[in-house]
């Protein structure tokens, strides 16, 4: 199997000093229960959807392998947020980039992480609420995480240890665990 995950800079893993994030923890886990797997980490960093829907299909072609089980992960917003774009924009960008990912494979969206700014994760959730009904609409497995997020405590001490938007390891880790007991993550990417 070939897994991509495509994001920014939550997605690369910023500020996790185990230089895993969240990818690099599913990835292990999906080795760990027999998967043979090549995995790539295409998070970068400050990207909004709008550098991700230029980028992504190129350096996804770089590293297809025609005949492959090839399984696509995005994960994006909090760069959106950051920068000022506007809803409507990342939403058009969210349904472009996931309807050209459905054609090269399947695909799953992780919703966009809260950060310690209270305002700034309002947005977040609104982001991620938008982003669910584009994946509803196409189809795309969706798992939203603000809420879990928000209420744990490790999470949140992990963005307090860090730079308060990228937690530190534990906050990765937090997030790897609980997407890894999602239905949706365990089927997607074969660990069920």
């Amino acid at each position: 199997m070939i897994t991509f995950f495509i994001g920014d800079s939550l997605t690369l893993g910023c500020g996790d000093e185990t230089g895993l994030g969240w990818p690099g923890r599913l990835a292990s886990a999906m080795m760990h229960g027999g998967q043979d797997l090549t995995w790539y980490n295409l998070g970068v960093r400050a990207n909004t959807t709008a550098k991700i829907r230029e980028r992504w299909q190129e350096e996804v072609t770089r590293r297809f392998l025609p005949g492959q089980n090839t399984r696509l992960v995005f994960s994006f917003g909090v760069a959106d947020i950051s920068n000022d774009v506007p809803a409507k924009s990342s939403f058009d960008n969210a349904e472009a980039i996931l309807s050209k990912a459905k054609e090269l494979g399947p695909t799953l969206f992780i919703g966009p992480m809260p950060v310690a700014d209270p305002a700034k994760t309002t947005g977040i959730v609104q982001l991620s609420l938008g982003f669910e009904s584009v994946c509803e609409r196409l189809g795309v497995p969706h798992v939203p995480v603000t809420g879990f997020l928000r209420e744990s405590d490790a999470y949140t001490a992990a963005l307090a240890a860090n730079d308060k938007v990228h937690p530190a390891a534990k906050g990765y880790a937090t997030l790897a665990e609980y997407l890894v007991q999602t239905h949706a993550v365990r089927e997607f990417l074969g660990l069920e």
